[in-house]
């Protein structure tokens, strides 16, 4: 099965965000990386540069193991890894749509991405999509939540 969500220290992903108020960043960098029994621990930082707000620097620890991808009580995307897997995270009813999906950005086109959709509040709050690339990890999501919405491009990988 393809690793959709690589983590190795000193990698970084650098995105293009997009919201309401203009065009901003974001950044994810791997600081540390540990592996214990089933699991793999990454410590992460990431800098957000929105339009009309201060930077925002936050580390966050996100953990691979045999149920999916979590980033503390968030689950990225949850195992089996076949369309149809679904999860619930209050507001958000999320599912695994795809794993042969297209999605081009500003650093490339991207093929076999698995796609998870997800609604907010059931959709009567928005709903969205993000894309995973074999090997890359997130490459785009388009959040069109109704409070606000949001999109993030990969526009540059490092490691």
């Amino acid at each position: 099965m393809p690793d959709y969500f690589p983590l190795v220290k000193g990698a970084v992903r650098e995105y293009a965000t997009e919201n309401s108020r203009g065009a901003g960043t974001y950044k994810v960098e791997v600081l540390e990386v540990s592996a214990k029994d089933a699991a793999t621990t990454a410590k992460c930082r990431r800098t957000i540069n929105l339009p009309g707000e201060p930077e925002r620097v936050a580390e966050f620890t996100v953990t691979k193991d045999a149920s999916g991808v979590h980033e503390g009580d968030d689950v990225e995307f949850k195992t089996p890894l076949e369309a149809g897997t679904e999860w619930v995270s209050p507001p958000r009813r999320t599912w695994i749509e795809a794993l042969d999906a297209e999605v081009e950005t500003p650093a490339g086109k991207f093929t076999d991405c698995l796609k998870v959709a997800y609604l907010i509040a059931e959709g009567d709050g928005g709903s969205g999509e993000r894309h995973y690339a074999p090997g890359v990890g997130l490459v785009k999501v388009a959040d069109n939540d109704e409070g606000e919405p949001l999109t993030y491009q990969l526009v540059k990988k490092l490691g």
